[in-house]
């Protein structure tokens, strides 16, 4: 998703390694793995079956031993080194075993079956943490869609097309109806109504005169216009978010996995324990005084005893969780794409929250109908039904829907005149119908009350033949569960901030709806950013919660980024969590799933380690009878058997 891996002291070796070392190492691993089970049911001999495991080593387990002595001279201890270590432990005990006439004490003749499939999961485990790593990159496939390619420009009274690249500042363009913005700029000549979305946030079409600024990559929607250059395309607003996003293959601040972190304090725990066992065989069996040569046949309960204290059980303590946590998520209609971001959510300082789309539905619904008279009301609803029911945008598309859900009736339209910014004028055959903005009604000489000045909310009014009928007011409405979230994450010790593009008094509504505190209104993608990142810069985690290709940047620099699902499929390679159902207490069930998520890998961890801890002096317990490979093998597959059982709770998350 989202960081550009740096090769640091706190990152295990294994995680700067590429993918692809591992996937030929794991894939050759699985061949060998598959010829060594051949081997054993044709009873082939035990140096043929060595000299197979000693392939595996040799071309497989390479990787892990130089990434385990890495870590171990760096003072880190990794998965990498735990597995390694288990690995040739179990390998040295077998080869000892194969070629001494005395051979090395334990209960089983050898364990190259144990050490394959250990190899092999371990390869397997290094190889999907390194993918996960490699895939928080961000990988946009989609940005030259909008990034606009071409402007025409005024050279006297012609015009030249050129590349959106090659304009500059004082340069003068023509911008037609449906045409995305070459750059950034002032209007000159006429005026229309932009799509400023993609910049701004603001789902409503932005009314443009001259001298109005505008931004690069936003859509005309109405009507021609001339633009002033003020910053070419590669100093926009716009670019600046493209370029971040570009240059943003930064990896997530310290990226970690449970693999390694559980390796971390169960690896010296092994170490000890199968030094213990060492320590009491020799001195049960009165070795100490025996000399180099028992000291060296005892070592075999030694090495034993390290190969069965990583069981391959480890390997899926925490990937389990992690795979039926995701599906249990995605039956609460929450997408997870980096499980760690769940861990940074909660240990957040800070949650901002964008406003259209996020702490909002992002679409504009009638809330108010409001007729001068009573006896009205029917007339005033057919009205503007009538006058919108041809004209697309978000105030006809609301009109239109609540006309639909009311079962408004319509008149045919004879004609009608869109006015950019302003409103649209009908006429059927009877009736002449205005329906618009509260300036330019008055403009036609209608008479509007006072009371439409006060109100914050759009408001669209209707004059039928000259006589003023009403109007109607818009707005978006605040997301279900919006204030029960914003008090369960204020009870977490949480700062929430509310952060939008749109005017203040439209970010202070919500605010106060939401039961928010803290906002910042009229604030563009790249302050976002530099908001989010003097948080981080002085030692918080910030978390995004966002809707929108404005966000981007945001998104990109919190710690956790999370979305509500959109048709703009672009947001899926950056995002840690996609929201997909309508409400947003989801928020919450995020905090359960990691609770629960780092509950069952940790026991998950520690019941594997004890278990192969348990299997390893149980069969040392019962000696001198001889255990066969299917013992440990065996032993090990039951574990998982049961760390499989127990992850498959996280199914169902209340």
């Amino acid at each position: 998703m989202k960081a550009s891996v740096a090769s640091s002291s706190c990152v295990p070796n294994a995680l700067t390694v590429s993918s692809k070392a591992f996937t030929y190492r794991f894939f050759l691993s699985c061949c060998f793995f598959v010829l060594l089970l051949c081997s054993l049911t044709l009873h082939h001999s035990d140096v043929g079956v060595f000299i197979l495991v000693l392939m595996n080593i040799l071309f497989c387990a390479d990787i892990l031993a130089r990434c385990g002595w890495k870590d171990l001279i760096s003072g880190r201890l990794s998965f990498a080194l735990f597995s390694g270590v288990a690995v040739f432990s179990g390998f040295l005990y077998s080869s000892f075993n194969v070629f001494l006439t005395r051979p090395l004490y334990g209960p089983s003749p050898n364990l190259f079956v144990y050490v394959s499939f250990l190899l092999t999961l371990s390869l397997w485990a290094e190889r999907r943490l390194a993918r996960e790593r490699e895939q928080t990159r961000v990988y946009i496939k989609k940005l030259d869609d909008f990034l606009p390619k071409s402007g025409r420009l005024c050279v006297g009274r012609q015009f030249k097309k050129v590349f959106a690249g090659e304009l500059k500042a004082g340069d003068l363009i023509l911008v037609k109806q449906g045409e995305r913005l070459p750059c950034d700029g002032i209007v000159k000549q006429g005026k229309t109504s932009i799509d400023e979305q993609l910049v701004t946030g603001n789902m409503l079409p932005t009314s443009k005169r001259v001298g109005s600024p505008v931004y690069a990559g936003t859509l005309n929607k109405s009507s021609s216009v001339y633009v002033e250059v003020t910053l070419p395309l590669a100093q926009s607003a716009l670019m600046n978010v493209i370029e971040a996003v570009k240059k943003g293959e930064l990896r997530r601040g310290n990226f970690s996995s449970s693999l390694d972190a559980f390796s971390a304090f169960l690896f010296p725990f092994a170490v000890v324990f199968s030094l213990g066992v060492y320590a009491y065989i020799v001195y049960h069996f009165g070795a100490f005084s025996a000399g180099p040569n028992e000291w060296f046949r005892y070592a075999g309960a030694l090495l034993f005893c390290l190969a069965l204290s990583c069981p391959p059980a480890l390997v899926f303590a925490p990937i389990f969780p992690s795979f039926f946590a995701r599906a249990g998520a995605l039956a609460k209609k929450i997408k997870i794409q980096n499980i760690y971001a769940l861990e940074e959510l909660v240990r957040a300082d800070t949650v901002f929250f964008d406003k259209t789309g996020t702490l909002t539905y992002g679409e504009l619904r009638v809330s108010g109908v409001f007729p001068v008279k009573e006896s009205l009301r029917q007339a005033l609803l057919e009205s503007v039904a009538t006058a919108e029911q041809l004209v697309d945008g978000p105030f006809a598309d609301a009109v239109n829907s609540y006309a639909k859900k009311n079962k408004v009736k319509t008149k045919s339209l004879l004609c009608f005149d869109v006015l950019p910014g302003l409103g649209v004028q009908a006429s059927t055959r009877v009736d002449k119908i205005l329906a618009g903005r509260i300036q330019w009604i008055k403009e036609q000489g209608v008479e509007v009350p006072d009371e439409l000045l006060s109100v914050e909310a759009a408001v669209i009014c209707v004059v039928k033949n000259g006589e003023f009928l009403g109007y109607l007011t818009l707005a978006d409405e605040l997301r279900r569960g919006a204030r029960e979230m914003v008090e369960f994450l204020r009870a977490k010790g949480k700062d929430i901030i509310l952060v939008s593009g749109d005017n203040e008094s439209s970010v202070a509504s919500f605010s106060k709806q939401a039961g928010i505190e803290k906002m910042n209104f009229n604030v563009l993608p790249k302050t976002k950013a530099e908001i989010i990142t003097n948080l981080r810069g002085l030692g918080k985690r910030v978390v995004m919660v966002g809707d929108g290709f404005n966000d981007i940047i945001a998104l990109l620099r919190a710690d956790a980024g999370i979305v509500f699902a959109s048709g703009r499929n672009v947001y899926n390679n950056w995002v840690d969590v996609i929201l997909k159902g309508k409400a947003l207490y989801p928020i919450k069930d995020l905090f359960t799933i990691n609770t629960r998520l780092r509950r069952t890998a940790l026991f998950n961890a520690a019941a594997s380690c004890l278990a192969g801890i348990a299997l390893a002096v149980w069969l040392l317990w019962r000696m001198p009878a001889v255990s066969g490979w299917y013992w440990t093998t065996g032993g090990s597959l039951t574990v998982v058997f049961f760390v499989l059982l127990n992850s498959v709770r996280l199914l169902k998350i209340k």
